[in-house]
């Protein structure tokens, strides 16, 4: 006879849950997932600042553009990078 827990199954498998759900600056849902072949990591872009994040270990930090060789979205970054750290 067959034990049960009580316990229901997840809807979603742990490994397809975004670790960010929500840009830290602008707090728009709109993250789009860009992968660095080179550092082997995956970035995430806010399409809606174009701001660049990546999450490791439960942190956030902001991606420098200079650190993202090859993406397809460097420009974008770059822009936004300039223009919040552009002196007043």
């Amino acid at each position: 006879m067959a034990r049960t827990t009580g316990r229901s199954k997840s809807r979603e498998p742990a490994f397809i849950r975004r670790p960010l759900d929500h840009c830290p600056e602008c707090a728009s849902a709109e993250l789009e997932p860009v992968v660095d072949l080179h550092a082997e990591e995956v970035h995430f872009l806010c399409t809606a600042c174009d701001r660049c994040w990546h999450v490791e270990l439960g942190y956030v930090r902001r991606v420098q553009p200079a650190a993202c060789h090859g993406c397809p979205q460097a420009g974008r970054c770059a822009a936004a990078y300039v223009r919040d750290h552009a002196s007043d």
